[in-house]
């Protein structure tokens, strides 16, 4: 491995842990479906060869192709599953967010929902909900298709920051549904106070039934929070190896306080 550092740097191929399930996330969508499946032909076909001297850049290109073949095949299918407006890029209409729907409990309306272009963690801009009166509750959620993922680990990351929320927080949440009755629901732990950009992630095997996830943001108490860079996706199981061999050891427990990096799951519903 320490040998084609030089060629490769810190990518993919020579990494472990988070830092190897970041970079693995970003290109999953260039491979998903069969995609691999349809280069396996053209390299069958090229004849073999004894002496990579004989012509160095195509040995290395064939090299490079093989180390994505096992980089691919050493993981469940993992990948990406799209979200509209993840990013929260589009422009609003009027109220309404592309992709996004906007819930409260009861009442009047109780919350300001805009997009920010003076404060975002990807892009040129995030989504910013400040709750202007009392209410139990408001949220910005987005249902996908999963009728196939019933039995994988689905992970959930975005990023969160807040400012002068209260105790009860800002809180990243995916629910599961059968049509739609909830079957489960995770959240994370709430984010409170003031805190910067931050990314949050939710990991949770999707229940037998499930036929669709409904993901987004709840504002459970006063303030305001900003979320942006929306990622679902299903999760290999060397990722979770991987992450659990960096992991820290008994003596250095990991802390879970809000706004750490990557806060995982608190609780399910």
């Amino acid at each position: 491995r320490e040998g084609l550092a030089p060629l490769l740097g810190n990518s993919v191929f020579v990494t472990n842990g988070s830092t190897w399930a970041r970079q693995r996330r970003i290109i999953d969508p260039a491979f998903e479906g069969g995609r691999l499946r349809d280069t396996f032909p053209a390299m069958a076909a090229e004849p073999p060869r004894t002496k990579a001297s004989a012509n160095p850049e195509r040995f290395m290109s064939k090299t490079l192709a093989i180390l994505v073949g096992l980089l691919l095949c050493s993981s469940t299918m993992a990948g990406e599953i799209p979200l509209k407006n993840a990013d929260f890029e589009l422009p609003m209409a009027g109220k309404r967010i592309p992709g996004w729907s906007r819930t409260q409990h009861a009442g009047v309306r109780a919350y300001e929902i805009e997009r920010d272009a003076e404060s975002f963690a990807h892009g040129k801009q995030s989504i910013r909900m400040r709750r202007t009166t009392e209410q139990a509750y408001g949220m910005i959620s987005q249902v996908v298709e999963a009728a196939d993922l019933a039995g994988k680990q689905v992970e959930l990351t975005a990023k969160l920051k807040t400012a002068e929320v209260g105790e009860q927080g800002w809180v990243l949440k995916m629910t599961f549904l059968r049509y739609s009755a909830i079957i489960d629901q995770v959240r994370a732990m709430p984010m409170t106070g003031d805190t910067d950009w931050t990314e949050i992630a939710i990991t949770k095997e999707a229940p037998a039934g499930t036929t669709a996830i409904e993901v987004g943001f709840l504002l459970l108490d006063g303030g305001t929070g900003w979320a942006d860079d929306v990622h679902l996706r299903t999760r290999a199981d060397n990722e979770d190896e991987a992450e659990a061999a960096s992991a820290k050891s008994p003596s250095e427990p990991e802390e879970s306080e809000p706004g750490k990096p990557r806060q995982e799951a608190a609780k399910s519903m």
